[in-house]
Parts: structure tokens; sequence; C-alpha cells
């Protein structure tokens, strides 16, 4: 029986794409701003890797952070207008190649998929795009591994984020609570923008806000060392769960606390200055 949740058409390009990548892939990562349905597509590709029988691990930023976010944490690093200190955003980019490259590892010879969830814009998690000389590297490069930007049109967009509104005021789900307010997605529209223009992207300097073509030009540009496409989205589905729920076996990979002094012991060497500039400078190499 089919479950409820599953609402992708069967014969819509998301559901190829993603049906696809469940059947061919070792790791799927869905990179994009707040808002364009990233969770929506993550907890729809859960769904297709358990019809066939893939063991599901998943990393995602808003989980993942949640492991720096402790009160002694925010005491010394805290949030700015909802926005996570810089040393947390860096100290959370050291964590996850480390733990990209311990999966890869442990599940070279079976049959897990690592979904994952990253907005790379304002620097979360956008190591993952980076190319470094570490054991993460091959894995992520690897044409096994590929990053799907969602791309809804601008009316598809827009609905998005009405949505975004209603679940913040009723939350479904203890997460939509967390979800990004509107300035902050105003501010990271903004910022990636910023970004795109500063990298020679077509459109970016004149655009005024969500353009479909500029967002997956800059995004397919920040992945260009990495198996990356957009993806596409012209209709809104009839969504009937929240996108947080996946009841379902799948294994979050989390930072433990160890993890988490050493990554921020390694932000913190870097010093104010250094953070500060790569915070500024996200959408760069590392100097």
């Amino acid at each position: 029986m089919r479950d409820p949740r599953l609402i992708l058409p069967a014969g819509s390009a998301a559901h190829r794409m993603l049906s696809e990548a469940v059947q061919s892939r070792k790791a799927v990562f869905f990179a994009g701003l707040p808002g364009v349905g990233k969770t929506l597509l993550l907890q729809q590709t859960a769904l297709l890797c358990r019809d066939a029988g893939r063991p599901l691990y998943l990393i995602q930023w808003d989980i993942a952070r949640q492991g720096f976010e402790t009160p002694e944490m925010l005491a010394r690093y805290p949030e700015v207008e909802g926005t996570t200190h810089a040393a947390i955003r860096k100290a959370a980019g050291f964590w996850v190649r480390g733990a990209v490259a311990k999966w890869a590892a442990a599940h070279a010879g079976d049959d897990a998929l690592l979904l994952g969830e990253a907005p790379l814009v304002g620097h979360r998690l956008i190591e993952l795009a980076r190319r470094e000389q570490d054991a993460a590297e091959a894995f992520l490069a690897a044409r096994s591994t590929e990053f799907i930007i969602p791309a809804p049109t601008l009316a598809v967009r827009r609905s998005i984020e009405a949505m975004r509104e209603r679940e913040m005021e009723k939350p479904r789900h203890i997460r939509e609570s967390a979800n990004a307010p509107p300035n902050v997605l105003t501010l990271l529209m903004q910022e990636l923008l910023a970004a795109g223009d500063a990298l020679g992207v077509s459109g970016a300097r004149s655009a005024r806000g969500y353009d479909p073509d500029v967002y997956s030009q800059i995004y397919t540009r920040l992945l260009e060392h990495r198996h990356a496409r957009p993806l596409v989205i012209d209709e809104c589905w009839p969504v009937v769960a929240s996108p947080y729920e996946l009841s379902m076996a799948a294994v979050e990979l989390q930072p433990s606390p160890a993890e988490v002094h050493a990554a921020m012991e390694q932000a913190e060497a870097l010093g104010r200055a250094r953070l500060e500039y790569e915070a500024q400078n996200w959408f760069r190499p590392p100097a």
C-alpha cells in the first residue's frame, strides 16, 4: 500500500530524479536556501529509500548544529537576530567533513544511503562543497554522491514561504518552530545574491529577490567541484504531514560532546578576525 505521505506524482520530474538517486547513489545532498523545499524532498527521498529496502542515515544542518548549541556554547557564542554565531558555523563545518569520512569508511561495502540537507549560504556546511585534501574528498567528489538543488518557480517559492509562516504559527512538528523566520530568509537571499555577484554569476547583481534561474546558477557555481544538478519545481504538492515526520528507521548523524569540543577548538584556534573573514567570504575558498 502506498504511504499517504509519499506525495510526489509518479510521473513527475521530481519523482523520477529522486527514484533514480535512491537506486544509483551512495549519498544524496539537498543544497539550497531555506524555503525551497529541501526538507520535503528529503522526506520524500527517505520514503523511497524505505521502499527500496536501503538502510538510511541522515545529516542535516538544523539537526547537526544543535549539538553545538549547548547553554555553555551559546553563552560564549550567542545567536544574533536568529543567526548562528560564526564560530559555531565554522565548527560544524569542521565536524561534517570528519563525519562524512567516517560514514563513508564504515559503509563502503553495504547498501546504506546517506541523505543530507545543507544550506551552504552564509557558511552553513559550505565545507561539503569545498575541495579539500582529506579523507572525505574522494567520497564527496565521487559520481555516486549527488547534490540536488531544489529550484521552485517564483509562484511555488511564495507558496512555500506562506506555508512556512503558517507552520511556525501552528507547528505540526517540534522542528517546524525552529524554521528560519521571514526576515532571515530575506537576509539570506540578499547574501546569496551578493555572493553570486562576487562570483560573476550573470543576473545576480540586478536581481531584487528570488529568481529561480539566477538562484540555480549561483548554487551550481558553489557546487562546481561536485556532481550537482538543479531540480525545477513548478507545482505545489498536497502535503499531508509535516516534512519533518520520518516515522521510519533512520539514523541521524550528530556530533558527540567530544566531537563538539574538538571542532570548537579548531574553530577558536583560527582567531576572531579569521572567523569573521570566513563568515563574510564563505563562498570563496579559504585563504
